[in-house]
């Protein structure tokens, strides 16, 4: 008995010494599947009253001395398994908070023994620990990204039940920016669509296909030059085609030989895509995406390509597209003569069918030459019934837009004629800054100083000024409306300055590229949704500068 009592009270003695304030005692519990639950919840309890001590600062030494006791113990023992469905998804939630590259086989794990319905709360949290850990610059191991895209390959939108699911194993697969990630992601651009399917459209368009291409873009993928070019030419795909073109951009240099050989026909396999498509569209889809690019090869096969085209929506398709290049006479003149074959009955088949000669008449606004002015206004005082209502709307926006102060009077003639009160009053105020500066540029980049009201004519004057400065500046200009980009954030206002800054390099510009680009990654960093749904226009004008500086 004296024996019996003296091992309890050794026991007791031992267990006394156990410091239940100290993770190695809770570490040594993970061992014993009775406290294994309740020591992975005290563990994890650990690493948040750390972080909340710290004022949630990872790097500070009491944060990394908790990590370097429970990282390693927590990970094997997810890797271990034999938990209960809760506590298996607490460990992996904890596990990815801590944001540590010593989780990986965790998170590996994760993705690896993914089963739709079983295990889906362990991938979103898995997911979302990879986004961290890239973003910190840690997402380095081999395991887990290998993981991470063979379960983003096999998963089906179609069959969660979670929307955070999805947008968590999408945003990882962007966040890591593997390059092993990229013939994959060519791979996964072969597989065809059933369009009378909305499981097919959820998970192959929406999904895969279009992850796939913004994983091209951002590894700026050259390989996939010839496959982007097959999605935009396949019909099924149409709704790809603004992030196909997004990548397109993102290898201007690898992607634009790709593309006049599907529009000349010199690459057979993609000449007969183009010839296939519906209406001829291949044409105009390959002009457009081509024209994005603003480089001189493509300028010269849509020239060349122009007086080929044989419908009048190919026609005005091609002269619009060659107006997002810098402005040259032969660019005008291609433009006017493709106007005059136009009759006036003429509508593109695109969507809302438009009548052909208003967009080419509203577009010559991009051109920025003055001398455009008297012919637009010309053009919609001549112009009659359905046809003249909308040279109305288009041809005298772009009037507004080139007139100087010479040409006021003949265009404000046209807008009280033709524009109902509350459109008069953007000529009016497009008139107002015209009369403030005249032809100074320096002027017109100083109306941007102010604050831009919320009604249109307030954007009106700032929009003017941008095309003004433009019009009338220098190299100088260029720089000043560079700094003005992240102060100005009203949609159109934003949208003319960048163009104007496009037209002010035509050779392009690497530096301005960058500072465009610093712009976009900071509204992104704010978390703005609507600031950065406006900075499209400022990332396809940095690729522009981009494609063309680097020939």
């Amino acid at each position: 008995m004296k024996k019996v009592l003296a091992g309890l009270l050794l026991l007791l003695a031992v267990a006394g010494c156990d410091d239940e304030n100290d993770p190695k005692t809770w570490v040594k519990r993970l061992d014993d599947p009775a406290q294994r639950a309740g020591a992975i919840k005290r563990l994890s309890q650990f690493f948040e009253d750390a972080m909340t001590d710290t004022g949630k600062k990872r790097d500070d030494p009491k944060v990394v001395a908790v990590l370097d006791v429970i990282v390693e113990p927590l990970t094997k023992t997810y890797l271990a398994g034999n938990l209960d469905d809760k506590t298996r998804v607490e460990l992996i939630k904890s596990l990815a908070d801590m944001q540590d590259p010593r989780t990986a086989p965790a998170l590996a794990k994760a993705f690896n023994d993914f089963e739709p319905g079983k295990n889906d709360d362990d991938v979103r949290y898995a997911a979302d620990g990879v986004s961290q850990l890239a973003k910190a610059g840690k997402a380095t191991d081999p395991a887990m990204i290998e993981a991470l895209w063979k379960c983003f390959a096999k998963f089906q939108p179609s069959k969660a039940k979670s929307i955070n699911l999805v947008t968590n194993l999408h945003d990882a697969v962007l966040a890591v920016k593997s390059p092993t990630y990229g013939p994959g992601a060519v791979a996964m651009l072969a597989a065809p669509v059933d369009v009378n399917s909305t499981d097919s459209q959820l998970d192959q368009l929406q999904f895969w296909q279009k992850t796939a291409i913004q994983v091209i873009k951002d590894l700026k993928f050259a390989p996939a030059a010839k496959p982007l070019v097959k999605v935009l030419l396949t019909p099924t795909k149409g709704d790809l085609r603004p992030t196909a073109n997004a990548a397109i951009m993102a290898i201007a240099k690898d992607a634009e030989p790709v593309l006049i050989g599907a529009l000349n026909g010199s690459d057979p396999e993609l000449g007969k895509m183009a010839n296939d498509m519906p209406d001829k569209a291949g044409v105009a889809v390959l002009s457009d995406s081509i024209s994005w690019l603003s480089r001189p090869a493509g300028k010269a096969a849509l020239l060349a390509e122009l007086p080929k085209a044989d419908t009048d929506t190919n026609r005005t398709v091609i002269a619009q597209s060659l107006t997002r290049y810098p402005a040259k006479p032969d660019i005008t003149q291609a433009l006017l003569a493709t106007y005059k074959q136009l009759p006036a009955d003429a509508k593109l088949k695109t969507p809302s069918e438009p009548f052909a000669r208003p967009v080419l008449a509203q577009v010559t606004a991009s051109l920025y030459d003055t001398s455009l002015t008297d012919w637009v206004t010309k053009e919609v005082t001549a112009a009659k019934g359905d046809e003249g209502a909308s040279m109305q709307v288009f041809g005298l926006e772009a009037a507004v837009k080139l007139m100087t102060k010479a040409q006021e009077k003949e265009v404000g003639d046209a807008v009280m004629k033709f524009w109902a009160p509350k459109e008069q009053d953007l000529y009016k105020a497009a008139a107002s800054i015209v009369d403030k500066c005249n032809a100074d540029a320096s002027c017109y980049v100083k109306v941007l100083d102010a604050s831009i009201g919320e009604t249109p004519a307030d954007s009106m004057k700032a929009v003017k000024a941008c095309w003004m400065a433009a019009i009338y500046g220098n190299d100088q200009t260029k720089k000043d409306l560079v700094a003005h980009v992240a102060k100005v954030t009203e949609p159109a206002a934003r949208l003319a300055l960048v163009e104007a800054i496009d037209h002010l390099a035509p050779a392009g510009d690497n530096a301005t590229a960058d500072a465009l680009d610093k712009i976009v990654a900071s509204d992104a960093a704010t978390g703005n949704k609507d600031l950065m749904a406006g900075d499209d226009a400022v990332v396809k004008v940095s690729q522009r500068l981009r494609a063309r500086a680097n020939p």
